[in-house]
């Protein structure tokens, strides 16, 4: 991240502000799927890791900052829609790239991949992958705190669904997804 992605804020100086964010006032839009935006319930943003180098000593290990970071999956949880396509659209994109029963398979979620993607030559990372955006949220007036960016990204699993008939009221029937990225960043929009 650079400088130019949040100029006015240096995070070694201390700032005024002590009040915090409520965790229900949030945008989430996936590039290759923005109908699913209207749906999502929730977002948990991935946690983000440092390796760590052990240093010998004749006497204990030292650790020490090593140079890599390690970013985890991020989980959004949705509401399935009365015609099924918020759930049937992850798992076509799944089974486009992860299980495809022939060759006829790869051919048409290619193909029909391709129509989404601006480059007229698409490279595979651009067909499988896509970006995706979770703007965070004033309460008060619905003005962009942060956008967190997350590029190339692609899910790995899909939740399971409940059908239950035990219940006398009919409940909203809701599930998640698993996406991995390769990397995320946080611009400041209110600094």
């Amino acid at each position: 991240m650079s400088d130019t992605d949040n100029p006015q804020y240096d995070p070694s100086q201390r700032f005024d502000n002590v009040a915090t964010l409520f965790g229900n006032h949030y945008r989430f839009v996936l590039d290759a799927l923005p109908d699913l935006t209207f749906f999502v319930q929730s977002v948990t943003m991935p946690t983000v890791s440092a390796a760590v180098v052990q240093r010998a000593n004749p006497f204990t290990v030292i650790p020490e900052v090593a140079d890599h970071l390690t970013f985890g999956a991020f989980n959004v949880s949705y509401l399935v829609d009365n015609s099924f396509k918020t759930y049937f659209s992850l798992f076509y994109w799944l089974k486009g790239y992860g299980f495809p029963t022939s060759y006829q398979d790869i051919l048409d979620f290619e193909a029909s991949r391709v129509k989404q993607v601006m480059n007229p030559r698409p490279r595979p990372r651009e067909i499988q992958k896509t970006n995706a955006t979770l703007t965070v949220l004033q309460p008060d007036n619905d003005t962009a705190v942060a956008e967190v960016f997350f590029y190339d990204v692609f899910p790995t699993a899909l939740g399971e669904l409940a059908f239950e008939s035990v219940d006398s009221e009919p409940t909203l029937l809701k599930t998640n997804a698993t996406f991995y990225y390769t990397d995320f960043n946080i611009r400041l929009t209110n600094t």
